[in-house]
């Protein structure tokens, strides 16, 4: 029974990812405007979830998370449901007018599978499935925030166009979300890459200061080799 409810949880979590890399897309959508772009896909993954854009040209940092971030906030009390919608190929093709969406659309077809919409809150993706069903009810609004920005191949391919990922987080809430942020926080301040350099400068220093002072007891001891020497000849 504990399983179960555990299982429950964790493939809750995963459609509030899910859910929520449609509500980013949706949101960079009315900021950037959606015929400037051209959208990809976003999947839920460990600890959060991403959505892959072409921004055409527009450039976007980690300056700009904060802006998107609230938008998708204050998008997400108007999204309680969900309208599913099975198309055809030239529907969809039609609907989605970009090469990354067509790219989908026609592997899709051409394994003779269903091409699904979905729709909440006005926006509409290429998708599967696997959401909550009403995300204003089901996901709080501190329980996620956008993490980071990094550059991604198309579809992992480095002959593919380079897009924008935007990451972010999401937990159930806000309190298990607080708590990765410091762990990962701490996790970076403890990271070999970062503390390689430092030792390495300690080292060299000690070894320069180890160095010098040899050198001045060599120095000593020389000069007064030298000078018993002298005396000897004297």
């Amino acid at each position: 029974m504990k399983m179960d409810k555990k299982n429950d949880k964790s493939e809750k979590l995963s459609k509030a990812r899910h859910t929520l890399a449609h509500l980013l897309a949706a949101s960079v959508g009315e900021i950037y405007k959606f015929d400037k772009i051209k959208l990809t896909l976003g999947p839920a993954i460990e600890n959060g979830f991403y959505y892959d854009i072409d921004f055409c040209g527009e450039k976007i940092t980690d300056a700009n998370l904060k802006k998107i971030e609230d938008v998708m906030r204050k998008k997400l009390p108007k999204w309680t449901e969900w309208e599913h919608k099975e198309i055809n190929k030239e529907e969809a093709l039609k609907f989605f007018k970009n090469e990354y969406k067509a790219e989908l659309i026609n592997e899709i077809a051409e394994r003779g599978e269903k091409i699904t919409t979905y729709t909440c809150g006005g926006f509409t993706d290429l998708c599967r499935g696997g959401h909550l069903e009403n995300p204003a009810k089901e996901i709080s609004p501190d329980s996620f925030k956008l993490d980071r920005i990094a550059g991604a191949y198309w579809r992992g391919n480095e002959k593919n166009k380079m897009l924008t990922r935007i990451y972010g987080l999401a937990f159930n809430t806000k309190a298990e979300l607080d708590a990765y942020i410091i762990q990962k926080e701490e996790a970076e301040k403890r990271d070999h890459k970062k503390l390689g350099p430092a030792m390495v400068c300690l080292h060299f220093l000690v070894w320069l200061d180890l160095g010098y002072q040899c050198f001045c007891l060599k120095a000593e001891q020389l000069s007064e080799s030298w000078k018993n020497l002298y005396e000897k000849k004297k």
